[in-house]
């Protein structure tokens, strides 16, 4: 049986002798780093407030929706074209049996098809966009048909603002598959108000996979303002380490008034912060600290997913602004370490939310793999596409352009070569 070749053994070998050095070298290195971590985040742990997670009767016999969606991870690029797919998919749980199956909305796709200018990213962003609408509307119609007692959608409810400003005067209507939006701003705003209904409804939450935000660490660091008193990691690589089987660690335990997003910014701005303390001193420089990022956020927030001030005047504009910071630093978010040997989840919700009823199921439910309710696992593994979705769908249109008798075949294979002639794209 032939075995597949592994990436080192295709070096020379001089390389391959210096590749296993280096790992020797690395492995050292990073058991020193590990070392001295340890007892930064045992003292850690002894200021943290943890809660256990509460138990709430049979919760299994919840009746449980869950709706998560892909997209196609490079996009088709043709000398005419650019294309990427969507999919999205939601599911019932009760009792812990499947109640959707036979339902045959329950699962869509659609494309993206535009021309190949300007950045692929922004062609990328745009598909994004379209698949967490989907993804909304299917949560939104799954509640309303279903009368679930809970919603679970798969990441942040306005994780998607990320890189919106690059988009939002993005004229689509040179694009084939976003039918009734004219700009970009338009798509992001029905994103958002539909994103902001199912925040308010009281029934669903967001499991939130990737993870960025540093708000334990500009906890620490807002003590003394001292760099070296970080742990410099992530709150989730920090809370695995520090978060027991049963557990759970919720943000206002720790940060008061102040939002997770507020504190990670004091990381993030520092050194800008660090200036406006020249003429400051004592518990005056917190507050400095956080108007500072307050305006920060208000200003990324602001121009993600507001018009342009130009066009609404600055009034306007300030009243959008404050309206979605409030939205998004409002939202709530706790930790859960639901299995032993899995990471914790982060779980975003509102203040209509049963905290205790969504963590007494979230436990019940947990693949004790992945640390995740299995509901979402199933549905992940249901709806996910391959890398190559896009390009087969590419040579999919071509092949029955080929069979469209108005057209000539030397006319659609101009349109669908590829830029580079050497791969395919």
């Amino acid at each position: 049986m032939d075995m597949e070749e592994n990436a080192v053994s295709k070096l020379p070998p001089r390389l391959q002798e210096e590749f296993f050095k280096l790992a020797e070298e690395a492995a050292a290195k990073a058991a020193e780093h590990i070392r001295r971590e340890r007892e930064r985040l045992n003292n850690l742990r002894r200021m943290l407030r943890f809660r256990r997670i509460p138990r709430h009767g049979d919760v299994k016999k919840l009746r449980v929706g869950v709706v998560d969606g892909s997209l196609s991870p490079e996009l088709a690029e043709r000398l005419g074209y650019r294309m990427g797919i969507y999919t999205a998919s939601y599911m019932v749980f009760e009792d812990g049996r499947i109640i959707s199956d036979k339902d045959r909305d329950s699962m869509v796709a659609g494309y993206l098809m535009g021309p190949q200018t300007g950045s692929s990213l922004h062609t990328k962003k745009i598909l994004s966009l379209l698949r967490t609408l989907t993804e909304r509307k299917m949560a939104k119609k799954c509640i309303k048909e279903y009368d679930v007692d809970l919603m679970i959608i798969d990441g942040s409810f306005y994780g998607f603002r990320t890189r919106c400003s690059e988009v939002k005067r993005k004229d689509l209507t040179c694009f084939e598959g976003v039918e009734g939006f004219r700009t970009g701003l338009d798509l992001i705003e029905e994103v958002y108000e539909i994103s902001r209904e199912l925040a308010e409804n009281g029934k669903t939450i967001g499991v939130v996979k990737r993870l960025r935000t540093q708000a334990i660490d500009g906890w620490l660091l807002s003590k003394r303002w001292k760099t070296e008193d970080m742990i410099g990691k992530n709150d989730k690589a920090i809370l695995r380490a520090v978060l027991r089987p049963g557990e759970y660690f919720d943000y206002r335990d720790l940060l008061g008034e102040w939002s997770y997003l507020h504190y990670t910014g004091l990381v993030t701005w520092i050194k800008e912060i660090r200036r406006k303390f020249r003429k400051i001193s004592g518990e005056e420089k917190l507050r400095v600290a956080f108007e500072h990022v307050n305006r920060k956020l208000g200003v990324q927030i602001g121009t993600d997913l507001c018009p342009d001030r130009r066009e609404i005047g600055e009034d306007e504009w300030r009243k959008c602004r404050d309206e979605k910071v409030k939205d998004i630093t409002g939202m709530r978010r706790v930790y859960a370490k639901l299995a032993p040997y899995a990471q914790p989840i982060c779980v975003e919700f509102s203040e209509a939310v049963d905290l205790e009823l969504v963590l007494a199921y979230l436990k019940q439910s947990v693949n004790e793999a992945t640390g995740l309710p299995f509901p979402l696992d199933l549905i992940d593994a249901n709806i996910g596409v391959d890398r190559g979705i896009a390009r087969e769908f590419a040579e999919e249109v071509e092949a029955r352009l080929l069979l469209e008798e108005r057209l000539e075949a030397e006319e659609v294979r101009r349109e669908f070569t590829s830029l580079n002639p050497q791969k395919e794209e």
